[in-house]
Parts: structure tokens; C-alpha cells; sequence
């Protein structure tokens, strides 16, 4: 018999809330808005539920992007109705691109308001189209239907989030008013669910529908073989590595690439670029617009063998369209298609782990060869020509700036990198170390919008201190975001190169049309960050010598260790200085041989 005066948006809110949490989808990202009441009331009372308030809507997404991407695991988004759930769409583009697994929750006017003209109300259904992997939508509670139709929908819901390829899901909750919950003297436990024949879930602490952990195993015995037998012939072959997601696809990678001694190429996203065990990562030095001829035949590969995400550099795709190899393979855990010069040969989905370990047990172990050998003294050449053109008097450069953060960052911490400039310097310049260094990033769409956001929640799903750099577009692109900093859990150093616009511009062809460039393209603004530092009440400094940067970076690295204390460092550089720089060191480089 159906209780009377049942709150069924409260009842239903505490739901789905709940079982999100019995799948491990424990950390909600909440924005303030009213058609949510009954959702956020839900996580606000739901004890096992983490929660962050993000006052604006693409920052609570791009936080949710960053944590899931440290952890491995969802974060929920909570909204209310309208440009609230537009807002959200930034991130759901980068999640879809990275394969990031993300729950988004979406309130909405009830169906009698649609199409009326009625205050805060769009059209909802399907709003981010191919971006989500699933979408469903709930109607407005009623009695009428069956809860547990709500659980199965959010066991599906995460499954098709955590599933391969991972991605984000949007739920969309209709709720009619009123929307505010009860006021029940015992908080903690649901109300009426044991009236609806929920009795065994409610005593029970496991999701309604279990979804058993589907691993992709390596195919037939016949693949292995071939592949055994491509590495055991090939004397000129190339490991590249792109993003891995745990510590143990990067050593079982690592392991592997020792056995078959090839020279490697560790992205920046691998989280290996910076760690002295990958041993070569030359090919980041090249410049394939203007290698010569003779060059490129001798350092051609016949193979190569890419495990993990995409990589950063255009200019490694240029040099293999150039040096067209003979086999081209590629090793990752998810179907999606990446082929950006249409060269790959065999595209093998598999668990990582697992096609390591299972061809390390019938390759050879190669001897040093001579193509190794090559790549491996311009890999020491580049890295000295690197620290002859630093120097630390010299006013403030970018070089330096991420060479330094790679010589000082602390061991174990987190480094997240914005795109444009940063993430590319990383990469060219950055030192190797013994350090292990989680490093983040957005480089599914490549956007630099919601960049502190994203690093603040990579924060909290990693737990552990991080440093960002960033540039000054980017950083303006995501001001607001600074207001999460004082809930993190860990403290966060915002490293920001202020050249005073967009650095990356002077190294398109757009540079030499000198009546629009300055204007359009790099876009001076002629900002400080100063007083955005003091109105969110974070730690300020400004660096304008490379010797200063140095002193500040290892002063706010000890006040974050010690004090638990957040800074923003401002790093003043010239772009036609920067740009100079980075040539003279491309073409010492290439000269080398």
C-alpha cells in the first residue's frame, strides 16, 4: 500500500544520489541553481557523498574532468536548468575526445513547460549530441512508476561511463515544484523507499545491478606471433608513447621498451618524458619542415610500435609522413580510431598490461644497434646544447621557466600543464630525473578554457600537490575558477607566463601579415594578475629574471609543504625574446649533424 504525502523529487533525488555512491561515483561537483534542489539536497545529506561547490558551471565540469583523470574514476556534475547544462559543454567535448568518464546531472522543468516561453527553460534532450555515450531522461517523479527503474538507469549510466572507451553520460531530471526536501528528524536515512519494494536495497550497501569488470583481452595467438616476429627481425625500429592511465601500464611499458632496446619516444602525457628510465626521447628535437634529405633516410624507421594516447607533437606525424614506415602499430585499450596520417598498419585493442607481459615472453633481447646508437648521442648533444643556452642571470624566459619546474618540482607531486606554449616547452626542454611525476592535461580538444578548474580537480582526485603552468589567455579564460582553491585538499602553485598575449601565434605563418597580427592574433592586453591573487586571498609573487623564478618556485614549494599554503607566481617574459631563443636552440640542434 502506497504511503500518502510521499516528497517523491526528494525520494527520487536520494535515489539516484545513492546509488551513484554504491557504484563508486562518490565525489559530486555541485553548482548552486533551484531545479536541482532535490539532487543536491540528496548529495548535501548523503554522508558517504564528497562534495565541492563550484559557483560557476563549466568550471564544476572542467574540476570533474580533472578528478576523474587523476583518480581513474567518475565525478558527478550537478546543475540546474538551461544555459546552466549549455555551460557544461566545453568539458563534455574533452571528456568524449580523452575518454574520461563523467556523470552529469541535469535538472529540467517539467515536459507542461517546454516550448512556452517559460523563464529558464531549453530544450534539454540529446543537448550535447554525439559528445555523451549515452543519454536518458528522466521524467518527473510519480508514484505511478517504479523505483526501481531509477537504480537500473544509474547502474547503466555508470557502466557505459567506465566502460571502454570511457566517456561522459547525461542524465536529465525533470522536476515539477515544490522542490525543497522534507524536514526529517533522522538526515541519514532515505524515508518511504522500503513503501516501494526497495526493502532489500535499502538494507544493502551494493548497486541494484552489478556489471561484471569487462577486461579486452589480447586477441589470437596468431597476432602475438606477428608482432613477436616484426620486433625479433627489425633492426630499425621505434617505440612511441603516448598517454597511460595507471602507474602500472607506465612500468610494464617501461619494462617492455627496455627488453626490445629501441629508441623511444615518451610524450610529455605519457608521464615518462620526465623520468631518467626511458632513457631516449630525441625525436621531440626534431624539426621535420627543414631536416635535410640525408638526415631524415638515416634516422627513418621501418617500424614502429605506439602504445597509450595521442601525442603532443605534430611534428613527430610530420617526420613519420615524410619516413613512411614499413609496419605501424599501435597498442591501446579502446576502439577509437587514431590515425592522424593515415600510416597505421595494424590497430590492436587490448588491456595494456596484458599485451606487455604477453609479448616480453617470445621477443628476443636485442644487442645496441647503430640506429639506437644515433638517437641516442643527439639525444645527448640536444640536452647539452639545451643547458649551454640557459642562463639563469638572463631575464625571464620560457625555456628556463620549464626546465626549471622540471629540475625543482617536488618528488611525487603533480605538474599539470595548459595547452599552447606549456605543455610543448615541457616537452622540448623539460630535464629528466629519478622524480615520478603525475602530470595533466586537456589534450582531447586542445582548448584552454577551463584549465584551473581542471588542474584543481586533478588535485583532489590525485591528492597530492601540484604545480600548473599556464599562460595569461588561458589563465583569463578561467579567473573564476581560483575560488575552488580553498577547498582543495592539497595546496596548488599556479605558475602563469604573462608574455602579454599568445605567445604560440609567433610561430604560425599568420606572424609575417604584420598589419592584422598584433592586433587579431597575439592580442596584447597589458594585464597583471596581482590583484586577482589578493581577491581570492592566494599567495602572489612576479618573477622577471630566471634567477628570481628559481628562488620564488623553491620558496612556494616549501610554504606548500610546510604551511599547506597556495601560490600564484607571475613570470614576466617578452615573446620576440622567447621566440628567438627557442630558434637559436632548434638550430644548434640541427646542425649537430
Amino acid at each position: 500500500m502506497m504511503q500518502k504525502n510521499v516528497n517523491f523529487n526528494e525520494l527520487w533525488g536520494k535515489i539516484i544520489i545513492e546509488e551513484l555512491v554504491r557504484n563508486g561515483v562518490n565525489y559530486f561537483c555541485i553548482s548552486p541553481g533551484s531545479r536541482s534542489t532535490p539532487l543536491i539536497a540528496a548529495a548535501a545529506r548523503n554522508e558517504k557523498a564528497q562534495k565541492i561547490i563550484c559557483f560557476d558551471e563549466r568550471a564544476s565540469a572542467f574540476h570533474a574532468l580533472g578528478y576523474a583523470q587523476a583518480s581513474n574514476r567518475p565525478a558527478a556534475v550537478i546543475v540546474t536548468s538551461g544555459t546552466a547544462v549549455a555551460n557544461l559543454f566545453p568539458a563534455i567535448i574533452e571528456a568524449h575526445q580523452s575518454n574520461i568518464p563523467m556523470i552529469v546531472l541535469t535538472a529540467d522543468r517539467p515536459p507542461e513547460l517546454l516550448e512556452t516561453g517559460a523563464n529558464q527553460t531549453i530544450n534539454q534532450v540529446d543537448i550535447f549530441g554525439r559528445y555523451v555515450k549515452w543519454f536518458f531522461g528522466f521524467p518527473c517523479p510519480d508514484g505511478a512508476i517504479d523505483p526501481k527503474m531509477i537504480l537500473s538507469a544509474i547502474d547503466y549510466a555508470v557502466y557505459q561511463s567506465t566502460g571502454s572507451p570511457k566517456g561522459p553520460v547525461h542524465i536529465n531530471c525533470m522536476f515539477r515544484e515544490p522542490l525543497e526536501p522534507d524536514e526529517h528528524t533522522d538526515k541519514k536515512e532515505p524515508g518511504p523507499e522500503n513503501t516501494f519494494n526497495l526493502s532489500d536495497w535499502s538494507r544493502s550497501k551494493s548497486p541494484y545491478t552489478l556489471y561484471s569488470d569487462s577486461k579486452i583481452t589480447f586477441g589470437s595467438s596468431g597476432t602475438v606471433k606477428q608482432i613477436a616476429e616484426i620486433i625479433n627481425k627489425e633492426k630499425k625500429g621505434l617505440i612511441s608513447i603516448g598517454s597511460l592511465k595507471t602507474d602500472e601500464e607506465r612500468a610494464e611499458v617501461l619494462e617492455l621498451a627496455g627488453k626490445i632496446n629501441w629508441p623511444v619516444y615518451a610524450d610529455i602525457t605519457s608521464c615518462l618524458r620526465l623520468n631518467n628510465k626511458i632513457g631516449t626521447n630525441i625525436i621531440k628535437h626534431f624539426d621535420q619542415e627543414v631536416l635535410a634529405p640525408e638526415f631524415n633516410k638515416k634516422v627513418s624507421p621501418q617500424t614502429v610500435i605506439h602504445f597509450g594516447g595521442k601525442l603532443t607533437s605534430k611534428r613527430f606525424h610530420q617526420f613519420l609522413n615524410q619516413n613512411q614506415p614499413q609496419n605501424y602499430i599501435i597498442i591501446k585499450d579502446n576502439p577509437i580510431r587514431y590515425d592522424p596520417v593515415h600510416l597505421i598498419t595494424m590497430h590492436v585493442e587490448t588491456d595494456i598490461v596484458f599485451f606487455c607481459r604477453a609479448i616480453s615472453k617470445i621477443i628476443n633481447t636485442p644487442g645496441q644497434s647503430d640506429f639506437k646508437d644515433f638517437y641516442d648521442l643527439k639525444a645527448k648533444k640536444a640536452q647539452e646544447i639545451i643547458e649551454e643556452n640557459i642562463n639563469e642571470e638572463a631575464v625571464a624566459d620560457e625555456v628556463f621557466i620549464s626546465r626549471c619546474i622540471s629540475e625543482e618540482i617536488p618528488d611525487k607531486s603533480c605538474l599539470f600543464l595548459s595547452n599552447s606554449m606549456p605543455i610543448r616547452d615541457l616537452e622540448l626542454y623539460g630535464a629528466g630525473s629519478s622524480k615520478e611525476i603525475m602530470i595533466g592535461f586537456n589534450r582531447g580538444a586542445s582548448g584552454i578554457d577551463g584549465i584551473i578548474s581542471s588542474a584543481t580537480g586533478f588535485i583532489n582526485g590525485k591528492a597530492e600537490m601540484c604545480t600548473l603552468l599556464i599562460g595569461d589567455i588561458a589563465f583569463m579564460h578561467d579567473l573564476n575558477s581560483l575560488s575552488i582553491i580553498r577547498s582543495l585538499k592539497k595546496p596548488i602553485i599556479i605558475v602563469v607566463i604573462n608574455n602579454n598575449g599568445g605567445g604560440i601565434f609567433h610561430f604560425l605563418p599568420i606572424v609575417k601579415i604584420k598589419d592584422i597580427f598584433e592586433e587579431y592574433f597575439a592580442t596584447p592586453h597589458n594585464f597583471n594578475f596581482e590583484g586577482a591573487a589578493a581577491s581570492f586571498k592566494i599567495n602572489y609573487f612576479r618573477a622577471s629574471s630566471n634567477k628570481d623564478f628559481r628562488n620564488i618556485y623553491k620558496d612556494a614549494i616549501k610554504s606548500a609543504q610546510e604551511k599547506y599554503s597556495s601560490s600564484i607566481i607571475e613570470v614576466f617574459t617578452d615573446r620576440e625574446h622567447n621566440l628567438r631563443l627557442r630558434k637559436e636552440i632548434k638550430d644548434k640542434i640541427l646542425k649537430v649533424f
